[in-house]
């Protein structure tokens, strides 16, 4: 899950328990406070009737007004709270209402249950009234549910509307304050895409955050050192291919100069022998028929051993005369079961060691893994060159070969194309054909 989104939950999540923590206390609040001034109109009722009792017993009042009701209004400053005065005398019974009447609900019904579930909005008072030992009553001062009710929802509407646009508004704040602080990471993973890709030259920049500065620090200096390390493997590579080109040139021309003249000279030795032993010795010259065909097999897999060491063509002919040759070989042996196809474009031929042997080994390489895997009717070979790009070459058929079959474990093959590739510093990328076969394309840098 993306981070910020997560960031987002936990607000959203850690806002929704404070909203509900509020709006405990907000009701918790409005409960108490009616509680309390329930309280405080019992007391106050309580003080005036003692004192009115007090009156009385000093004969400065009629015992016929007790209780005076009349000061009860303005002691009273609970809306929805009513007093009764339980007297021990029927005569004496009075009771009194500060209603403000709610006319219908304006809270929901889980509501009202849940606030008289968890609160006493019919919470009462009572207070016992005596005066010398003498008992005349108590008073009784009880709340009302639904103005209570309606008391506490709309505290708790008022509150929780603030609440909610502040967090919704700190929710957006930090939001978009997260996504600003978190611009860098996608920077970060494109650079490192990019490395992951062989762009070594990629570098992040330098963040004013700190922590994203030593990061972006951190990832261009081992940028930097894998940059040298394949730089430096690159060039041991060309070197060492560089080396083993010349001792495979020096390999054929020993073999070239040395074991075929022995091989020339035993053909016309064996041609000499032959000749004395049919006008001398007919019985010898049948054995001596055998030798032939053995140093015609040894000269066959000279030049066959001599071709793989280092092609002539491509001393001699050039890289195209000698493409062209190899394609022209390929259609002859393949007796036109599969259509070999060459396309040259640019001056292929200017090309400097040791790029042309090179190319020529992976077209042939590729040429035969076509003809072992592929079954195909149709093979092209494209090499493409412009003095301002690299070169290109591509090969492509339309079999039944697919990017699959072609991993690593499949043999040296494609593990030798891939190993020339790299060390000429160049790509590789193999893509199935939406008609069938595959395409192998080579990016090579013509300066090394």
């Amino acid at each position: 899950m993306n981070l910020k989104v997560q960031l987002l939950y936990r607000i959203v999540l850690i806002a929704t328990l404070c909203l509900t923590a509020s709006a405990f206390y907000v009701l918790y609040q409005t409960n108490q406070h009616a509680k309390s001034e329930a309280t405080f109109t019992a007391n106050s009722i309580e003080n005036q009737m003692n004192a009115q009792l007090l009156q009385m017993f000093e004969r400065y009042e009629s015992a016929h007004a007790f209780p005076n009701t009349d000061l009860w209004p303005d002691i009273i400053s609970l809306s929805g709270s009513c007093i009764q005065f339980l007297s021990l005398s029927q005569k004496r019974q009075r009771s009194f209402c500060n209603q403000n009447i709610v006319t219908e609900k304006i809270w929901p019904p889980w509501f009202g249950s849940l606030y008289q579930r968890f609160f006493d909005p019919s919470f009462e008072v009572k207070r016992n009234i005596y005066f010398n030992a003498l008992a005349y009553g108590s008073v009784v001062v009880t709340l009302n549910t639904q103005i209570q009710t309606a008391r506490a929802w709309n505290n708790l509407h008022a509150v929780i509307d603030v609440l909610f646009a502040s967090i919704l508004a700190v929710c957006l704040l930090v939001y978009f304050t997260i996504s600003r602080m978190l611009k860098p990471a996608q920077l970060i993973v494109t650079g490192l895409e990019k490395m992951r890709n062989g762009q070594l030259d990629t570098r992040l920049p330098s963040f004013t955050i700190k922590e994203w500065k030593r990061t972006s620090d951190a990832i261009n200096q081992l940028a930097q050192s894998q940059e040298k390390i394949m730089t430096s493997n690159k060039q041991l590579a060309l070197k060492l291919m560089n080396i083993q080109q010349e001792e495979h040139r020096y390999i054929a021309r020993e073999l070239h100069d040395e074991f075929g003249q022995c091989l020339a000279g035993i053909n016309a030795i064996t041609t000499s022998i032959h000749q004395t032993a049919k006008s001398q010795n007919p019985e010898l010259a049948a054995e001596v028929n055998t030798i032939s065909p053995i140093t015609q097999h040894m000269m066959a897999v000279l030049r066959n051993l001599l071709t793989r060491l280092r092609p002539a063509d491509v001393d001699e002919l050039g890289l195209n005369a000698s493409l062209e040759k190899l394609i022209a070989s390929w259609n002859n042996r393949s007796k036109s079961e599969t259509n070999y196809q060459l396309s040259l474009s640019g001056n292929t031929n200017s090309f400097p060691e040791p790029l042309p042997v090179n190319i020529y080994r992976i077209v042939q390489e590729c040429l035969t893994n076509i003809s072992k895997h592929a079954n195909a009717n149709n093979a092209f070979v494209t090499l493409h060159y412009h003095p301002h790009h690299d070169i290109q070459l591509k090969i492509s058929d339309d079999g039944i070969a697919k990017t699959n079959d072609f991993d690593d474990a499949i043999g040296v093959g494609l593990l030798g194309i891939k190993e020339r590739v790299a060390a000429l510093g160049g790509t590789l990328s193999l893509t199935s054909n939406d008609s069938g076969g595959l395409t192998v394309f080579i990016t090579i840098p013509r300066t090394l």
